[in-house]
Formats: structure tokens, C-alpha cells, sequence
């Protein structure tokens, strides 16, 4: 599922600079690019039945850290991504709120959202 978002936001994402999947290496931390970060959160097995699970959601944490001389309209950026996703099953669970990074001054926001794939 990870592939799945990951692949969402790279399609639909033309105001980053790079859309990055699982790890973000220290190298690729550049003050002045907008990118995105793309990892698993948490699955949560459900719908029990027969002594087995049914269903399975899957939560991905995704990071838009914004270039420091960035002009995007961020709720613009954001909303129109969660939209996408939305789009395509996905579910904002939850929105963390816009801070700076201490380090580069970068600010970052953190949403997670989730899906969920029927087991067979």
C-alpha cells in the first residue's frame, strides 16, 4: 500500500522537487527544495470472523517539508493532495499541523492517511 500512495503523490505532486519513499538520506535534505516523504505508520488487522482477519488498513504518514523561500499556498498544496487521495480510497486520519524544522528552518507538515484492503 505504501507503493500505492507513494506512487499517488509522485503522480500528482508537480510543485515538489522529489517525492521520496521510506527513508529520507541526510544528503537529500536541501533547505531550499520542496520534497516529500512517504512511509508506512501502522496496519491494523479487522473484521474478525472464522478465527482469521478479513481486512487489513493500512496508515502511511506522509511529510511535505517546504523549500525555506517557498511561495505555494500551503492549505492549497495540502488540500488538493489530500483530494487525490481521497480520490483513490485513501482517508485523512489525522493532520499534525505546520511547524519549523529546527535544524533547517524548513516548515513541515505531517498527515497520515489510511486504507483499507479486504483480505481474501
Amino acid at each position: 500500500m505504501l507503493a500505492d500512495a507513494y506512487n499517488i503523490i509522485s503522480d500528482n505532486a508537480s510543485w515538489a522537487d522529489a517525492v521520496y519513499a521510506k527513508e529520507l538520506k541526510q544528503d537529500n535534505i536541501a533547505p531550499n527544495q520542496t520534497f516529500v516523504l512517504v512511509r508506512d505508520s501502522l496496519q491494523a488487522m479487522s473484521l474478525f470472523g472464522s478465527n482469521t482477519f478479513k481486512e487489513i488498513t493500512y496508515d502511511v504518514e506522509i511529510q511535505i517539508w517546504y523549500s525555506t523561500n517557498s511561495l505555494l499556498d500551503y492549505d492549497d498544496v495540502e488540500i488538493k493532495l489530500m483530494k487525490v487521495l481521497e480520490n483513490s480510497g485513501w482517508r485523512t486520519q489525522s493532520i499534525r499541523g505546520r511547524v519549523p524544522d529546527p535544524d533547517t528552518q524548513q516548515d513541515f507538515q505531517t498527515i497520515y492517511v489510511s486504507k483499507t484492503k479486504e483480505i481474501n
